[in-house]
């Protein structure tokens, strides 16, 4: 017999853990081995929660979002509604409910504006976004304290009881102020306020529907309701031939000559068009908002002409036009100034010709135009060339929307995916806003900051709280605190993740439901 088969002699208890007990009988030793697995078990499921709490405590936790302060981009409770008339599909909230949810009467199409008549019985209501907060970054403080634009979870100022889910829009020691929708920031030191431009991943949830081409109302031919986009008249009132298919979802331009042809965004077939129209809550803010951009994506067939994107803001014109050779120029007629078109800027880019189709973004956002080609800022306006008039702005008011405006010359392509869009305009209400609206800036102290929510006709946030509960009454009594901030040590976290959106239900009666897995993202 090897050494490896050799028998050794070893007592029983030997291969027990020295730190437990066990009797070393024969038959007691399954009735110790079965204890023992227990025990693990037990331990195992103890440390997991262990485990469990201190990762909610200190590093992550779930929340789930019951309003829609948020909307459209986070969502409380809800339903979808899709529009008969163009095809769009869009979440809406409850009428006016904060218990439950009761569906309204009406939804409202932020696409073609019609009202749609709801039919409770087949409401199938969903539950808001889950999401995931990150907790020790704000612990820590410093480069990783809240940042502007930041989306993060803290404490009711009225009831700690309940948590808020909105956007950092100022910072400690800031002044802010919300003028004609757009925040005005005083930073600590400074003598006057400056427009607070928000970044890029911020702004992509903060675009909202005008008009999209490929979501066309059925009616778009009738002679009462014409296309969004239309053919102006030329010089001698007849009607440019150069555009055509405004009716359908690819829109053509055929020219081989230096004749221009222009088309327009036609915003009298809706007077709804360029104002704050919110789907979740039914309808429009009542609000012109000065901030649009046109996209779209241009397939070029020939000519060696050009194609100029326009908007019309406020007695301010600017202009960018791309050339087929590749050459783009940005240029605006200021209103306070001589009526002599000034040229902001060149660049080069690929040439029309024979080119593959590109993606082209023109826009007006935050006091800066800017031309985009393939999500590339091509041409932008500095503080220098076009800033605002803080001064004139808190006076005066929009009374006439945002005009939009197509042009060709000698050049032969169509535009499909074509769009509108409008930014977030925060809103002033003359029976809620009680700091924060033109002439009335509000300070914050150290460790202060400012809130709001991206459905800003319908977010109870900084611009408007007036209670305080039991947490702050202290801190409220002793200076330290004022009604309309959050302070530092009421912030849960940063939301980072939804994890699980609305679910999806499957069945007409809605009762079985799916997870809606194209929606789980990071957010911006």
């Amino acid at each position: 017999m090897t050494a490896r088969d050799a028998p050794t002699e070893r007592h029983e208890c030997d291969d027990v853990d020295p730190d437990v007990a066990a009797p070393c009988a024969d038959e007691e030793h399954s009735t110790s081995g079965l204890s023992l697995q227990i025990v693990d078990s037990i331990q195992i499921i103890l440390t997991a929660l262990m485990l469990a709490f201190m990762l909610r405590a200190f590093f992550i936790e779930a929340f789930i979002i019951p309003t829609g302060s948020m909307a459209p981009g986070l969502l409380g409770r809800h339903a979808v509604q899709v529009c008969p008339n163009c095809g769009l599909q869009f979440d809406y909230g409850p009428a006016g409910s904060l218990d439950g949810f009761t569906p309204p009467n009406q939804t409202f199409c932020p696409n073609c504006h019609v009202q749609i008549e709801v039919q409770p019985e087949k409401v199938g209501v969903r539950s808001g976004d889950r999401i995931l907060v990150h907790k020790w970054p704000y612990v820590l403080g410093g480069f990783l304290a809240p940042k502007r634009w930041d989306v993060f979870v803290f404490r009711d100022p009225a009831d700690p009881s309940q948590n808020f889910i909105k956007r950092v829009v100022a910072l400690p020691n800031e002044s802010i102020e919300v003028v004609d929708g757009d925040l005005y920031i005083m930073a600590p030191g400074a003598s006057e306020h400056h427009i607070a431009r928000k970044t890029r991943a911020a702004q992509s949830m903060l675009w909202f529907n005008v008009f999209n081409q490929n979501f066309l109302p059925r009616d778009n031919t009738a002679p009462d309701h014409p296309p969004a986009w239309v053919a102006e008249r030329n010089a001698a009132g007849r009607q440019n031939v150069g555009w055509s298919n405004m009716h359908l979802r690819v829109i053509r331009h055929d020219a081989s000559d230096d004749t221009v042809h222009a088309l327009r965004f036609d915003p009298d077939g809706s007077r709804y068009y360029m104002q704050d129209v919110y789907a979740y809550n039914h309808g429009s803010g009542g609000n012109y908002v000065g901030d649009v951009r046109i996209l779209t994506e241009m397939h070029p067939l020939g000519g060696d002409g050009w194609l100029q994107f326009q908007i019309n803001r406020d007695g301010d014109s600017f202009k960018a036009r791309i050339h087929a050779d590749g050459e783009a120029v940005l240029s605006a007629t200021r209103a306070d100034q001589a009526s002599s078109e000034l040229e902001i800027g060149t660049a080069t880019v690929a040439p029309l010709a024979g080119a593959r189709p590109c993606i082209i973004e023109f826009g007006h956002l935050d006091y800066r135009v800017y031309l985009k080609i393939d999500g590339r800022v091509i041409l932008a306006t500095d503080d220098q060339q076009y800033s605002p008039n803080l001064s004139v702005l808190r006076t005066t008011h929009r009374i006439k929307p945002v005009e939009i405006r197509l042009s060709a010359s000698n050049l032969t392509f169509e535009l499909s995916g074509l769009r509108v869009d409008r930014d977030v305009h925060y809103a002033y209400s003359r029976s809620n806003t009680l700091r924060a609206y033109p002439s009335h800036p509000f300070a914050l102290g150290d460790d202060e900051y400012f809130a709001m929510g991206d459905n800003s006709p319908n977010s109870h946030d900084s611009r408007e709280w007036f209670q305080v509960g039991p947490h702050l009454e202290h801190a409220l009594k002793a200076d330290e605190y004022q009604v309309g901030a959050v302070r530092a040590n009421q912030i849960v976290g940063r939301a980072f993740f939804v994890y699980l959106p609305s679910l999806l239900p499957i069945s007409e009666e809605s009762r079985w439901r799916i997870p809606d897995l194209g929606r789980v993202r990071f957010i911006r």
